[in-house]
């Protein structure tokens, strides 16, 4: 590699670390304004750049929202994924599912700050309808993998037959059910709401109704 390529590696590196760093500081506003109310500057005063350079690599907030919340439906991909082709036993498969809802929430609460403006109102007035589109089209793929896991322990005989999709979507509403309970309780000062125990009770009841029989331990 001559000084020219070692140079361009460089650059690239050096690239890729700043637009890191800005990521990471406007997941942070995200978090704490939300988008409509989060500004360029903002995002610049978290990593301590200027707007302007802000603009050198990413040409508006959309852009960076947009990263974020592909950043975040990236790691839904990539651990469906790997549920689905790990040696699990089938059931066990739809439990690592609903373990990552927790573990999205308490190791990327940031993130989980980033979806939640998904629930908005505003949503079409704020993003594009080719951001929405491509949001919809991942969604969709994120959950036909979790619908595939179901899928595969109501053709194991664990579970009962119905709608895998309909599954999917009952544990996701679920949990963000559980999360805004527990967030409320605790803005209350309400101590009694452990989040791990009740989303590991929650998920208990739901699967008594999903079993065919018990399965063997």
């Amino acid at each position: 590699m001559d000084v020219r390529e070692r140079r361009q590696g460089r650059r690239a590196r050096e690239r890729e670390r700043r637009r890191a760093e800005i990521l990471v500081a406007a997941r942070r506003v995200f978090a704490d304004k939300g988008f409509a109310q989060a500004t360029i500057e903002q995002i610049a005063d978290g990593c301590e750049l200027s707007p302007g350079a802000i603009y050198l690599y990413f040409q508006s907030k959309e852009e960076l929202y947009v990263s974020l919340l592909f950043q975040a439906m990236e790691l839904f991909e990539e651990r469906f994924t790997k549920i689905q082709s790990s040696r699990r036993r089938p059931d066990r498969k739809v439990r690592a599912v609903w373990d990552f809802f927790y573990d999205f929430y308490t190791e990327y609460p940031e993130l989980y700050r980033v979806f939640l403006f998904l629930h908005s109102d505003r949503l079409r007035e704020l993003l594009s309808e080719e951001v929405v589109s491509e949001v919809n089209r991942q969604s969709v793929r994120n959950f036909s993998v979790g619908a595939e896991i179901v899928r595969e322990a109501m053709e194991s005989g664990a579970y009962r037959d119905s709608d895998p999709i309909a599954v999917v979507d009952t544990l996701w509403s679920l949990f963000l059910g559980l999360v805004h309970q527990y967030e409320t309780r605790r803005n209350l000062g309400i101590e009694k709401f452990p989040l791990k125990e009740t989303h590991r009770r929650a998920f208990d009841q739901v699967e008594q109704g999903l079993l065919r029989v018990t399965p063997p331990h």
